[in-house]
Order: C-alpha cells, then sequence, then structure tokens
C-alpha cells in the first residue's frame, strides 16, 4: 500500500510538473495567473501573466501557463487546469461543486532578483493536495449573472513544509454585454504555523549567508485579496480572458524581513489569456 501510494504521488507530481513547466521558471510566488473559466464549459489556451519574483517580493516576472476546462457533455462535472492548480468537480448539479484538487506549489530559488533573499536556503516545489467546494446562485434567467461562494484547502504531501492553508472567496459574475461577462472576487487566505514560518520565517536553518534577522512566523488569516477580471468573447469559438488581483500579506508574514524589509506586503498578479471555446 505505500509503494501504491508513493507511485500514485510521484505520477501526480510528474504530471503537474509538466504543466507547470510552462509557468515562468523563476516564478517563485507560486500564484496562478488569475483568470477565471467559470463562465466557459469547454475551452483550453494559453495565458501571459505578470507575478511577484516571490511570495512577498517587490520585484516581478514574466511568464506563460495554461489554462484548460472540459465539461462532461451534458452534466456539470468537469477538470480544469488554470496554471498550476488541477480541479476536478464531481457533483452533476447546478447549484453545488464540490471535488478534490492539487496544486505545485512553486519554492523559493537563490535565483530571485533580492541579493540578500537569494542567500538564504532555497525551498524546493512541492505538491498539495485538498478539496474545493462551491455554491452557486443565478441571479437572472441570463445563466452567466451568478453569485458564487467558495472554499479550498491546501495540504502540503511533498514534504516540503508539511503545512496546511486554506482559502475562502466570493466571486460575481456580471454579463455586461452580449460578449463580455465582468467578474469581481474577493477572498482572504488562512496559512497555519508551519507553512507561515515555512515560506516567511528566518531562522539558523534557512538564513543562509543573508544578513537578515531571525524571525519567527505564526500562521493565521494572513492574506486578503481582490480580483477583477472578465472574459470577452471574440465570436462563438474565440476568446479573451484577463484579470488583476491585488492582494494584501497581513500578520506574521507581512512583518517577515523578507516581506517588510525587502519586499512589499501589497502584492500585485496579472494576467491575460486567449483559448478556443467548444460550444
Amino acid at each position: 500500500m505505500e509503494l501504491t501510494r508513493k507511485i500514485h504521488q510521484w505520477s501526480l507530481t510528474a504530471f503537474l510538473s509538466a504543466s507547470a513547466s510552462l509557468l515562468p521558471w523563476k516564478a517563485e510566488a507560486a500564484g496562478m495567473l488569475e483568470l477565471e473559466l467559470d463562465n466557459v464549459p469547454t475551452v483550453f489556451g494559453l495565458a501571459v501573466g505578470a507575478l511577484p519574483d516571490y511570495r512577498g517580493s517587490d520585484d516581478y516576472t514574466f511568464g506563460f501557463a495554461p489554462m484548460f476546462r472540459y465539461t462532461f457533455p451534458g452534466r456539470e462535472q468537469y477538470i480544469q487546469i488554470l496554471a498550476n492548480e488541477l480541479t476536478i468537480n464531481v457533483l452533476d448539479d447546478d447549484m453545488f461543486r464540490f471535488g478534490p484538487l492539487a496544486n505545485y506549489h512553486f519554492g523559493r530559488t537563490d535565483d530571485v532578483d533580492d541579493p540578500m533573499v537569494s542567500k538564504m536556503r532555497e525551498i524546493d516545489d512541492t505538491v498539495e493536495l485538498g478539496a474545493f467546494a462551491d455554491v452557486i446562485w443565478t441571479l437572472s434567467k441570463e445563466r452567466r449573472h451568478r453569485f458564487i461562494l467558495g472554499a479550498k484547502l491546501y495540504q502540503d504531501v511533498g514534504d516540503e513544509s508539511d503545512g496546511f492553508r486554506a482559502n475562502v472567496n466570493a466571486r460575481y459574475w456580471l454579463p455586461v454585454a452580449k460578449p463580455v461577462d465582468l467578474n469581481i472576487s474577493v477572498g482572504a487566505m488562512y496559512q497555519d504555523d508551519d507553512y507561515a514560518n515555512h515560506y516567511f520565517g528566518v531562522n539558523a536553518g534557512n538564513v543562509g549567508t543573508s544578513d537578515l534577522p531571525f524571525f519567527t512566523a505564526d500562521g493565521g488569516v494572513n492574506e486578503y485579496y481582490m480580483v477583477v477580471g472578465g472574459i470577452f468573447y471574440l465570436n462563438k469559438n474565440w476568446l479573451v480572458s484577463a484579470g488583476v488581483r491585488g492582494s494584501v500579506i497581513s500578520g506574521d508574514p507581512g512583518d517577515s524581513p523578507i516581506v517588510d524589509q525587502r519586499g512589499d506586503s501589497t502584492q500585485w498578479v496579472g494576467g491575460i489569456g486567449v483559448g478556443y471555446a467548444f460550444l
């Protein structure tokens, strides 16, 4: 059983690594490009975006990422890949979604732009497994007009931080014209002590040759964000998806030397993608 579990874990890691290989090779911030495909049943495409050099950095980098969603014909179940995150909805229901997720979580290499943070011990990439759930309210006869409450749970299974984190979010979709859907989302991230201290702490084990002061980061609700974006249908098959995410790192992670002294607690992520939809 242990060997089978490891084989499955290695296979999942390989799959997510292949998907993540399209992401910027220096994107230690590891947030997915802020695009949404909620209103498109089946689509594949490619996105380009800008994101922090590492989580908490004030330097930015660029890269590419896949976007893919397949909805089973006549059903609500789907498989979706957005950048480094895979989700599978197992419910055939108009109002509720639920299923497993897998996230390829980037670490932090010594190639980051900040000269002090680059001297710290590297943090390896890892895989997180978890689950997600959504509750959807259709607000008018137009199905694209919706309000969604969601949550995601992530547990590191790659023996990196062994940490746990969670996300709660609210998303509002408004079709402002036949070819245009606008989206506004807000959310918050919770991180446990293991996760927070692994990625934001400074100690004898990870300080490396940098001169950063030692710091212990405790967990909590340590990030708040807002996303503004939309989907623009060029014709019945081609579409453009775009989004900008602004967030604030708060609590102990926001006070960490790698953020407060060497970076910025205000983080921006933006992306634009072109997709081909099968309608």
